[in-house]
């Protein structure tokens, strides 16, 4: 075996240790899937939400290991060529630092927020935020029979495994799988009488044609309109003011970016004592770096 594989996966084991003792367990997936994949379709659900449709042939056996299920969209930068990462590496983001400059592709992390077996296709509902950002710029620019790389990841909602109260919190990069862990819901008969739900945004149409319209109209999602604060700032802020929206938890799921996902777990664990290990958090992006 090779010694950046075996490197891979010792990296790859202490960061599964650390997370195990940190936080809920997740959905984890035994080894990987990498192919390549064609853009199908291109719609735009709002002035910052992009949906593109991806097919391939692999696709038709892929299975998701949760609702949140999340991949690595790796694509060519600079309108070159895709070169694809070795597969056998454990460590992607490894494996394409070790490219040359040239060849390099960008690589970012998005929510399936669809899987159509039967077509062989997915649905990926990207927040895009300008051209800065490589992944923004390339769904931005994004065209049907564009060729990309599908890297496998892992899902993270494991609450069908507990039967009593849920605090489940997401900003705007969190949405796509707020709502597909809603629609799973919905399709395993469970509903959402005993979900506690709270989406935190920059601004109110960011929310428009992502699936949650029904929901926040009813009142079954509160929604916090951030404006420029930072993120994190309004929801956090909110829930520390309303301990019924905190109360007697059996589980919690706090995913966005980094400061508004352990800002809430702090308040969870630190103010309020809950088992750590009932509360899956995790940083999409951080306020300042790229987002991943």
């Amino acid at each position: 075996m090779k010694l950046d594989v075996v490197k891979d996966k010792a990296l790859f084991a202490l960061a599964r240790l650390y997370s195990k003792g940190t936080m809920a367990e997740v959905a984890e997936r035994t080894g990987h899937v990498q192919h390549e994949m064609t853009v199908a379709a291109v719609l735009d659900l709002n002035p910052a939400a992009r949906r593109i449709t991806f097919a391939a042939p692999e696709l038709r056996d892929f299975t998701l290991a949760a609702p949140d299920e999340f991949f690595g969209l790796i694509f060519p930068l600079d309108g070159g060529e895709l070169t694809m990462p070795d597969p056998e590496r454990t460590n992607v983001r490894a494996a394409i630092a070790d490219l040359p400059g040239e060849e390099r592709p960008g690589l970012r992390w998005y929510t399936v927020r669809a899987h159509r077996p039967a077509a062989g296709e997915i649905d990926v509902d990207i927040i895009t935020h300008g051209t800065d950002g490589p992944g923004s710029a390339w769904t931005l620019s994004a065209q049907v029979g564009d060729r990309v790389g599908f890297r496998s990841g892992g899902g993270l909602y494991r609450g069908f495994e507990h039967d009593g109260a849920q605090l489940l919190v997401a900003d705007e990069t969190a949405v796509p799988a707020l709502a597909a862990v809603l629609d799973e819901r919905d399709r395993r008969g469970l509903g959402s009488d005993r979900l506690r739900m709270h989406v935190e945004v920059p601004r109110l149409e960011v929310l428009d044609g992502m699936g949650l319209d029904r929901r926040v109209a009813a009142g079954e999602i509160r929604v916090h309109d951030r404006g420029s604060a930072a993120p994190g700032s309004s929801v956090v802020a909110a829930l520390e003011a309303d301990p019924t929206a905190t109360a007697d938890l059996d589980y919690a799921w706090l995913c966005g970016e980094s400061g508004l996902a352990t800002g809430v777990r702090r308040h969870l664990v630190k103010d309020l004592g809950m088992d750590k290990h009932r509360v899956l958090f995790s940083g999409y992006w951080k306020l300042g770096a790229a987002r991943g």
